[in-house]
């Protein structure tokens, strides 16, 4: 009977209890929950807020203040906050030496590349990126994923620099180690493929570009899917290679299939989209499509007019030459007059 009563006591109290110590948990980790809630959201102002109140709690293990400070660092660094997310990433740094971990420091100081690359600090981030491959190469076992980030990184910051033969060789490095450490039908994969079809590109390597972007393309087609900014972004890139290297009906096919990707894309980029329908254009006339181009530098004229310079004087030229194929010398003239006018300015 007595144990009986116990029983029934306990489950009572049992439920009583439990939602008194959920609402303590709760907001016990409010910050810590509100500030993962606002990063996945990308609401930066409101997770740098709950992340500084978090790191204001005394409770926290070194790990966990860590990782908290790379994500004030993260939050910072997407409001171009730059002197405080320079102190937040030194702090992180200071904490990664307080306890001795040299895996803690190199992610500090990639976090550190991140902040420097955005302020175009590029020699200081080659310096850093080599103080990170230091850490690693002593290391045990480094991490291949964390090197294959910071090889494409450099890569950036080579690019950026002019040094664009160093810059090949950083990408190339890249998709070896992405390949490595994520495996070959890998987002970071396809990201280190075509950044080394574009600059291949660049250098006049079509074939090398080619191959690069449509394994690339491959990729993020399976990863992102078909419609995405990262397949899109790859495809406009064969486009213009095939375009360079003199396949221009190839060329003609994949800017067709750049603009039905562009159509199905919601807040996508308008200068992307209207690049597109010049070089289309361009080849259009060539073809002696010459309506065809018509239609496509008339919808064109929307975007590049925001932004003039010359790729709308370019677009202005080619219109005028498409009317006067068409027999229409007075609009030739009106938009031969417009181009010249960019053009001087």
């Amino acid at each position: 009977m007595i144990v009986t009563r116990l029983f029934k006591l306990s489950i009572r109290f049992a439920a009583w209890i439990t939602p008194h110590v959920k609402e303590w948990h709760r907001k016990r980790n409010l910050n810590l929950t509100e500030a993962e809630r606002h990063l996945a959201a990308r609401n930066w102002i409101d997770a740098e807020q709950h992340l500084v109140l978090a790191l204001a709690e005394p409770r926290h293990s070194s790990k966990r203040r860590f990782d908290l400070l790379l994500d004030l660092v993260n939050a910072q660094c997407h409001q171009a906050k730059w002197e405080q997310t320079e102190q937040s990433v030194q702090m992180a740094i200071g904490l990664a030496d307080q306890c001795k971990d040299q895996s803690m420091r190199s992610r500090a100081l990639a976090a550190l590349v991140d902040i420097q690359l955005a302020q175009k600090k590029y020699d200081d981030a080659e310096q850093t990126i080599c103080a990170i491959e230091a850490i690693e190469a002593a290391q045990p076992s480094a991490d291949v994923a964390r090197l294959a980030q910071c090889s494409r990184k450099l890569g950036t910051a080579l690019l950026n620099s002019g040094r664009t033969a160093e810059a090949f060789v950083a990408f190339k490095q890249a998709a070896t180690l992405s390949e490595q450490a994520f495996g070959a039908n890998h987002e970071h994969t396809a990201r280190s493929l075509a950044e080394l079809g574009m600059l291949s590109r660049q250098n006049g390597e079509h074939a090398e570009a080619q191959r690069c972007l449509r394994r690339a393309l491959d990729i993020h087609r399976i990863a992102s899917g078909p419609d995405s900014h990262e397949s899109t972004q790859a495809l406009y890139h064969l486009a213009a290679s095939l375009e360079e290297s003199g396949d221009l009906d190839g060329a003609a096919g994949e800017y067709e299939r750049v603009l039905k990707l562009k159509e199905r894309q919601v807040g996508g980029n308008r200068q992307e989209a209207a690049d597109a329908q010049v070089r289309l254009a361009a080849l259009y006339v060539k073809a002696g499509r010459i309506g065809s181009a018509r239609e496509l530098l008339l919808q064109a004229l929307g975007g590049l007019q925001r932004k003039g310079g010359p790729q709308l004087a370019q677009a202005l030229e080619l219109l005028a030459e498409v009317e006067d194929r068409m027999g229409h010398p007075a609009d030739a003239a009106e938009w031969r007059e417009r181009a010249a006018q960019i053009t001087a300015a």
